[in-house]
């Protein structure tokens, strides 16, 4: 008899183990929560020759443009991909001083450049300002106006912006691999 005791004491030691271990409980299938869109806010400097282009083109972003001390600024927030992206604009009206232009150019992501029509020659010295303010590398896209804001040329415009801000996404997301 005494093996059965200790068979049956071995059982029950077995037995009270098991109650103090928690069973493993099945693990849920985890619900796919959509993916959190990406927000970004960025600043683009809008220039050219010509006040009155630059802006019949900032109204196409934003119609309520602002004007201070030779400045005009205009917002605007589009969807692209899965981002939600935030644009600042700032353009300076040619009277403006030259801190004042070169505070249009501070912390800019990408540049447009609006012209009545082609021209390489005022198309470089733009680009050659860029440069000197900015550095190499800005993301810029020049955009010309010719004499009539149509609803195409309209949409044309906002084409250029979501190219240039894909652009900017795609260098900023760069960066950020680079940096980690």
């Amino acid at each position: 008899m005494p093996e059965e005791k200790k068979t049956k004491t071995a059982k029950s030691k077995a037995k009270a183990k098991s109650k103090a271990r928690p069973k493993a409980k099945p693990k849920k299938k985890a619900k796919k929560e959509p993916k959190e869109k990406s927000r970004y806010h960025f600043k683009i400097t809008v220039v050219g020759p010509q006040d009155p282009l630059l802006e019949r083109v900032l109204a196409v972003f934003d119609e309520q443009v602002v004007a201070i001390d030779g400045i005009r600024i205009g917002a605007t927030k589009l969807e692209l991909a899965d981002s939600d992206v935030g644009t600042l604009f700032m353009s300076p009206e040619h009277a403006a001083l030259d801190i004042l232009l070169s505070l249009t150019f501070k912390g800019a992501k990408g540049v447009i450049i609006v012209l009545r029509e082609l021209d390489p020659q005022i198309e470089t010295v733009y680009r050659n300002e860029i440069r000197n303010n900015l550095g190499e590398g800005i993301p810029t896209r020049v955009i010309c106006l010719g004499d009539d804001l149509d609803e195409f040329k309209r949409t044309e415009i906002q084409s250029v912006l979501d190219d240039l801000l894909r652009e900017i996404l795609e260098v900023t997301a760069s960066d950020k691999s680079k940096s980690s």
